[in-house]
């Protein structure tokens, strides 16, 4: 009987808590203020330098290239950074160089840093704009006024750095699967209104689109600043509002895309990629000890959260405990898939896809859990994008090493 009791109530407690925080994310999404367009009245005597990372994008370049040459109300040069890349980028980007493209191959990665920073450092030595644009290689502008809106809206609102948010593609099964979470979570976990909220010290951008002013970006040391750092996006928000500029996040998911990780692994590496930065950080921050207790806290909130409903009816069914208490269990997993349903229909995933979220959150807890018992190891290990950067935790520091 304490059994039964004991399972239904644990079940009616999951079911609420979930509730709690689908809710919370549909809440915070609509906070999100979307990019207004550009009255008649604006005019951009400005100068704009739109910097493009990119490594191995032989077969996305040309697409990205096509949306910004047609930007149209800006002064605008475009400078691809090649980041030695192995593919054809740089036959593809040669197609542009008549439309004032500039092609860069970049200098060996000193070390010490992150491969895409070096390139946007890259990229801003070679700029001569007013303004920076940093755009991943994936990222597709879908609207030919969308440029020239975002800097009025800077310059109206008197900021001095702001990024969008891009609708992300969901062509792979394994987006279609995963996206749905990640985005609860981001609504949950860091709110994106509150990084255009001065009185909140929370601030992140999007690396798809962040535009930052010249005489901002030098102050604050630019990408040299953040050059170690695996999340630079989330970097360059957090050092340009600290500092005490005006910055924000806005959506602008119709009218801009970009692509978050396509296959299954892409979706696992960038997981890992979040997970380690916060590792890292947690170590620099609070002492190895104190980094690894923090990181204890996120990691149990997670099994919490994600494993009974999934544990629930199997433990019902493996008890044979009596109807209500297994029509109960499976309450937590349904109120789960119900909520994922509505983020899922929100960004153009069909609902049957619903139905994956558990694997989702196993897979999201799996890569939290591979990193938590690698950082009790004492060392952190990552690939990205063809690198290998390795982080000594013991240290209380994190030093990347390129291998390869």
């Amino acid at each position: 009987m304490l059994t039964e009791l004991a399972v239904a109530a644990f079940s009616l407690l999951i079911s609420i808590g979930w509730a709690v925080i689908l809710s919370m994310s549909q809440r915070n999404r609509k906070k999100v203020r979307s990019l207004p367009r550009a009255d008649g009245t604006c005019t951009l005597e400005d100068r704009v330098s739109v910097v493009i990372p990119v490594r191995n994008g032989e077969g996305i370049i040309g697409q990205t290239l096509n949306s910004v040459t047609a930007q149209e109300g800006v002064k605008c040069e475009v400078i691809v950074v090649d980041d030695r890349s192995s593919d054809g980028t740089a036959t593809a980007t040669a197609r542009f160089i008549g439309k004032g493209v500039v092609y860069v191959l970049a200098r060996e990665r000193p070390e010490g840093w992150m491969g895409k920073s070096w390139a946007c450092h890259e990229g801003y030595l070679t700029s001569s704009g007013d303004w920076l644009v940093f755009m991943d290689a994936d990222s597709q502008l879908q609207e030919e006024g969308l440029l020239m809106d975002a800097l009025c809206f800077a310059r109206s609102e008197g900021m001095s750095a702001m990024s969008l948010m891009p609708r992300l593609r969901t062509d792979s099964i394994a987006s279609k699967v995963m996206l749905p979470a990640l985005y609860a979570l981001l609504y949950v976990l860091a709110p994106p209104y509150k990084t255009t909220d001065p009185s909140s010290d929370l601030a992140f951008f999007f690396g798809a689109f962040i535009a930052v002013k010249r005489s901002a970006y030098e102050e604050v040391g630019g990408h040299h600043a953040i050059r170690d750092k695996l999340l630079d996006d989330k970097s360059l928000g957090e050092l340009i509002k600290s500092s005490g500029h005006r910055v924000a996040l806005l959506d602008a998911s119709d009218r801009f895309s970009a692509t978050f990780a396509g296959s299954f692994r892409g979706h696992v590496n960038g997981l890992q990629r979040l997970f380690t930065q916060y590792a890292v950080e947690s170590v620099q921050e609070r002492g190895v000890l104190g980094g690894l207790l923090f990181m204890t806290r996120y990691l149990a909130a997670a099994v919490l959260a994600m494993i009974p409903p999934v544990a629930l009816p199997i433990v019902a069914i493996a008890l044979d405990l009596p109807l209500y208490v297994k029509l109960l269990s499976l309450l937590p997993v349904l109120t789960v898939i119900t909520g994922h349903h509505r983020i899922s229909a929100s960004v153009g995933i069909k609902g049957v896809y619903s139905l994956t979220i558990p694997l989702a959150h196993l897979t999201i807890l799996s890569v939290l859990l591979y990193v938590a018992a690698r950082s009790l190891s004492g060392k952190l290990v990552l690939k990205w994008h063809g690198r290998k950067y390795v982080y000594e935790l013991r240290r209380g520091r994190g030093k990347s090493l390129l291998a390869g």
